[in-house]
């Protein structure tokens, strides 16, 4: 799986594992967001942690190795991630900032980059 699906097909699972309920349809408000970029504030945000889950995605197709086995570009990398979270804080109109949350830890943890902070 491509880090880049996490964001295109979510699965909203909780940290067991387990799918969260859906309650007040904020799961689909998330998915629109995420492909009907009406807001000022969606797009940008999307476009950038889209960028960063691809670079990664690309790293690993182009070098057959992690993002995190790069010495160089591995803790730039970690570095917008870290970045990207900060970001979730400001307006993220309909996405939702704990999905987006845990895609970025997720794939910080799968690049073995990541480091409580």
């Amino acid at each position: 799986m491509k880090h880049l699906d996490k964001l295109l097909f979510p699965k909203f699972l909780n940290r067991k594992g387990e799918p969260m309920p859906n309650t007040g349809n904020w799961q689909q408000r998330h998915l629109d967001g995420v492909y009907c970029l009406q807001s000022s504030v969606e797009y940008p945000l999307i476009s950038m942690i889209r960028g960063w889950l691809e670079y990664a995605d690309m790293n690993r197709d182009r070098y057959e190795s992690s993002i995190g086995d790069d010495y160089v570009l591995g803790p730039e990398w970690r570095a917008i991630g870290v970045a990207l979270r900060g970001l979730l804080i400001g307006g993220t109109g309909r996405l939702d900032c704990g999905t987006l949350d845990a895609i970025i830890l997720d794939t910080m943890a799968e690049e073995g980059l990541l480091e409580v902070e």
